[in-house]
């Protein structure tokens, strides 16, 4: 019996030291819709900013196209971007998972924020991720552990989803943090982003901390710009890009701490409108509409086909000054009976006209270079055929982006060529074998974002946070 009690006792006494050591959380049940009061209208969706309580707690839900609580039993955000902003804690937060709906579609680009800071680290693959969303498929998480300079009670939380789909979520579990939280360093540059026009005043952001603990400081391209043991900067001799990161490890009050600053260093240069097409000169391939001019950005590194998208300015110009950083221009080679389209990348645009079932109006992009007959026409723009007998258009109906047809299509116009002024070059030249970087940003829908967006972006051809 003596030996009986004592292994209950010790049973016992695992259990409770199995109950203390289980980290503690609470849970946003989502598939209990009973508790989370519905938004207004019949078909139970909403597009403006709103708050929903499940009693306890409440969450504030945007999206750009709609949310609502779904009674099979999850949250549904909206495509094109939404948010989530979670109840201010009593507790000091280290980890928040997002459980996704089984047989979800792909719901990429998420993470956690404190107000417009990224205060996270996504420590599993990309949640909900199960392809085709018609299809089923097992409930997947997104774990992210919360940096430690941002585990105090009263941090309110913000999820941010940006995606082409629908997001699906059943539950969001909101971890405690265990033992004693220490205090976070503070460190910060007074401007996240420095965008520095050569030629002009620069004004160099200035460095804070509150951590005791010794901050180092570095960059990733003293040619553009370098910091000094105080965390002043100073450009450099060259353009481009440098990262200025401060580092600071844990003590016995401060935790680790880092903060970075990403400057930029460019000059504009100019194109000019071109009457006529000179062989191995650089042009953008241009559009005017609706009294606004529009240029063709070449697709994002990864593309192997798809439209030209573009970037607008106001008013019918003539002359269009791009910032050196942004390496838009198309390269044209006499090539058999033609020219050959190059991009910043090294790729030629062509169209695949080896099988007829795939008679697309996108462009195809590859190594090898291919002929388009270029005509110039006597109001400025220019016929621009390929051999299938299909001739580059901008903008069929609303949209704003060239592709290649057989025939004009309704709204459409054809393209100007503005040629880059003699003497002027970017930073990014082009290479017939060696594709290039050019530091140009886009979304996870292909769409070129600039150099204050902020979220997942994919640059030469890598994903990145931009916090």
């Amino acid at each position: 019996m003596i030996k009986t009690l004592r292994f209950t006792l010790m049973a016992v006494m695992l259990l409770v030291c199995g109950a203390i050591s289980a980290q503690e959380k609470v849970t946003l049940d989502f598939t209990d819709n009973s508790k989370w009061k519905l938004p207004e209208g019949s078909d139970n969706k909403a597009k403006e900013s709103k708050e929903f309580s499940n009693g306890t707690y409440t969450v504030t839900l945007a999206a750009q196209t709609g949310y609502y609580f779904n009674t099979d039993g999850y949250l549904m955000l909206g495509k094109n971007g939404a948010t989530l902003t979670l109840p201010k804690f009593d507790f000091a937060v280290s980890k928040i998972e997002v459980v996704g709906h089984a047989g979800a579609s792909a719901s990429v680009g998420q993470n956690i924020f404190v107000g417009d800071k990224a205060v996270s680290t996504e420590t599993k693959g990309a949640a909900m991720d199960t392809g085709n969303p018609q299809k089923t498929g097992d409930a997947k998480t997104n774990a992210y552990e919360i940096d430690p300079g941002y585990q105090a009670a009263g941090n309110q939380y913000i999820l941010k989803v940006t995606t082409k789909h629908n997001t699906q979520i059943t539950k969001i579990l909101v971890y405690k943090q265990e033992g004693a939280v220490k205090n976070s360093a503070k460190l910060a540059f007074s401007e996240e982003k420095v965008n520095h026009e050569v030629g002009t005043p620069f004004t160099a952001p200035t460095f804070s901390k509150e951590t005791t603990a010794e901050v180092k400081f570095s960059s990733n391209n003293e040619n553009v710009a370098k910091v000094d043991a105080k965390g002043v900067i100073s450009l450099g001799t060259a353009e481009g890009e440098a990262v200025i990161t401060a580092e600071s490890a844990e003590n016995d009050v401060y935790a680790a701490g880092k903060a970075t600053c990403t400057i930029y260093v460019w000059h504009y240069v100019t194109y000019k409108k071109a009457t006529e097409i000179e062989s191995g000169k650089k042009y953008l391939i241009v559009a005017q509409r609706d009294n606004k001019t529009y240029y063709a950005m070449p697709m994002a590194k990864t593309y192997t086909y798809g439209y030209l998208q573009t970037q607008s300015k106001e008013g019918t110009l003539d002359e269009l000054k791009i910032e050196s950083s942004y390496d838009d221009n198309f390269v044209f080679t006499t090539c058999e009976d033609g020219y050959s389209i190059q991009d910043c990348y090294g790729r030629y645009l062509y169209m695949d006209t080896t099988d007829p079932t795939k008679d697309y109006n996108s462009f195809n992009l590859g190594e090898k270079a291919v002929a388009w007959t270029v005509e110039p026409k006597a109001d400025g723009t220019f016929t621009i055929s390929f051999n299938n007998g299909k001739f580059i258009q901008f903008g069929d109906g609303t949209y704003t982006s060239f592709g290649a047809y057989a025939k004009k299509m309704d709204k459409t116009v054809l393209p100007m060529l503005f040629v880059l002024g003699e003497g002027q070059t970017g930073i990014n030249n082009i290479h017939t074998s060696t594709a290039v970087k050019n530091n140009v940003m886009y979304n996870l829908a292909g769409q070129r974002v600039n150099k204050d967006y902020k979220g997942l972006v994919i640059m030469n051809g890598k994903k990145m946070m931009i916090k």
